[in-house]
């Protein structure tokens, strides 16, 4: 990770938070706990399926409707943000 503040590299602490190697003084807090997505069931409202998502957010396979991101039950995370223990390519 590179220091939000001036671009250097950056050191993860112990507790997940991040230092500026460059000691321009910018630190992250840590992130906090991991939120458990919660599986969630509507009705479709291009074609009346039954569909499941994650969270309030759904996409129907059968007509291709997908709800807006905004719509969810919890924020999405933030830009840049991987949460740690994610599967990451």
């Amino acid at each position: 990770m590179t220091c939000g503040n001036c671009g250097a590299a950056a050191t993860e602490g112990p507790d997940g938070s991040w230092t500026c190697n460059n000691q321009c003084g910018w630190s992250s807090t840590a992130p906090g706990p991991a939120m458990t997505p919660e599986i969630t069931t509507t009705r479709c409202r291009g074609c009346d399926a039954e569909i499941h998502g994650l969270n309030g957010r759904y996409a129907c396979g059968l007509c291709g409707w997908s709800n807006h991101w905004d719509e969810g039950h919890q924020p999405l995370p933030a830009a840049g943000h991987v949460p740690r223990g994610a599967n990451t390519l």
